[in-house]
């Protein structure tokens, strides 16, 4: 029993904070939760018609800029450092997954 009590006292020390709950929480989510309740609930259909095209270009073009920043922040001397190339070859063959599968949807959705 006192095996489970130790274990159990390791978890709750181990929970972390509502800080640092806020501070990894993507802030973009609450501001995609804003603009779904405004233009759901507090703007007139007309005004949603007509700039529904303009936000649609930003959409498309918000999102082709964060699809192309994957993996920006990859420190590749992290990858290597550790005497094994493996994480590095692992890494560089899943972004050439990645990389061909996107192509493969991006051209049967769009060619």
């Amino acid at each position: 029993m006192d095996l489970y009590q130790s274990s159990a006292g390791k978890e709750a020390a181990n929970k972390p904070s509502l800080g640092v709950i806020w501070e990894r929480f993507p802030k973009f989510v609450l501001g995609f939760i804003a603009a779904s309740l405004l233009f759901s609930f507090f703007l007139q259909p007309d005004t949603v018609a007509s700039v529904k095209g303009d936000i649609k270009s930003i959409q498309g073009l918000w999102f082709a800029l964060a699809f192309t920043s994957i993996g920006l922040e990859t420190n590749f001397k992290d990858l290597i450092r550790e005497n094994s190339k493996r994480p590095f070859w692992v890494f560089l063959i899943a972004q050439l997954f990645n990389i061909i599968l996107t192509l493969v949807l991006a051209m049967l959705l769009f060619g």
